[in-house]
């Protein structure tokens, strides 16, 4: 277990938010039980009153969260020279139990809370609520979720083993590019599958503009497009941001020495994902359409392929070979 500033600031945010979903999931398991917008009882009166409040400790607690996962990853970073061995973040996620797990797991947080959030609006913006039960419910499958995170949380950081001799990142991400246990892939397949799911996403978001159901295809092919988008920036694109083919990392592109580029890359990648999976989600529950988010989307996803793509370019046109 390490204890600094950190360390002790992350656990005690995440078991305050903790204990404030809390108070918001009994509130909403209130409301859903004698939620009817059609009476005109005192009762009525008063979850409307409390609904509103609800809502709004959710979405305070849930916009904070979106930013303590993203300092996550500066804290894992900042506890390297702890570890014994690590060289990045890498060393210190393979000195806990479950980290692996506990990133995996906040980056689908993240776009549920996202999901929230949208959810929230189109319901309030109506005057008669006709979505308060299903995003009160959908809250209570975030606060599940939670709970598996906040013991991840204390898991990782009480669990870290400070004497355990870690591989490197690139060990860990070798050059064997092993997918999973399930198969293994050069870079080139990797970027050429990245190539391919990026097609199939820009034509089916070029299709979602004009034709409302293809948006639930885009919003299914951007759940793809995370996990491909991921493996392309592990294993095609970091080797010439470190200018090094047997460097393979996903955390050493957050720090200082790369121009913390890493984060340029998680940003446009994972929101650029999330609007297009909200698209295609808000059209399945919530009955609407909007092209900002298919537009975004786009934006965001085609500014990771070319960060991705100037570094590729830019090693290839500086040294005539690539890697």
């Amino acid at each position: 277990m390490i204890l600094t500033s950190g360390t002790i600031s992350y656990l005690g945010s995440n078991i305050a938010l903790f204990a404030l979903s809390s108070v918001a999931f009994i509130g909403a398991l209130k409301i859903l039980k004698s939620w009817n917008f059609d009476s005109t009882t005192n009762l009525q009166y008063s979850n409307e009153k409390q609904s509103f409040l609800i809502s709004t400790i959710i979405n305070f607690l849930l916009i904070v969260k979106i930013i303590l996962s993203f300092y996550l990853l500066y804290l894992i970073d900042s506890l390297v020279p702890f570890i014994k061995a690590a060289m990045c973040g890498v060393g210190v996620i393979n000195a806990t139990h479950f980290g692996w797990e506990l990133l995996t797991l906040k980056i689908v947080l993240l776009i549920l809370f996202g999901l929230w959030i949208g959810t929230d609006k189109t319901d309030m913006k109506a005057s008669n609520y006709p979505y308060l039960k299903f995003k009160f419910k959908f809250f209570i499958l975030i606060y599940i979720l939670m709970i598996v995170e906040l013991i991840l949380d204390l898991n990782t950081v009480v669990g870290l083993d400070t004497q355990k001799v870690v591989s490197c990142c690139s060990i860990t991400f070798s050059n064997t590019n092993q997918v999973g246990s399930l198969f293994s892939l050069s870079p080139q397949s990797v970027g050429l599958v990245l190539a391919i799911v990026f097609s199939l996403y820009l034509i089916s978001g070029i299709f979602a503009l004009f034709k409302e159901k293809a948006t639930i295809f885009f919003g299914a092919i951007s759940i793809i497009l995370i996990y491909v988008g991921l493996l392309a920036l592990i294993y095609t694109f970091s080797p010439y941001v470190y200018e090094l083919p047997t460097h393979t990392c996903p955390f050493c592109l957050i720090q200082k020495e790369y121009h913390y580029i890493g984060y340029f890359f998680y940003i446009s990648l994972i929101f650029g994902c999330f609007f297009g999976i909200k698209s295609g989600f808000s059209y399945l529950f919530l009955n609407t359409r909007n092209k900002k988010d298919i537009l975004i989307s786009i934006i965001l996803i085609s500014i990771f392929l070319l960060l991705g793509l100037y570094y590729v370019l830019g090693y290839f046109l500086k040294n005539g070979v690539w890697l």
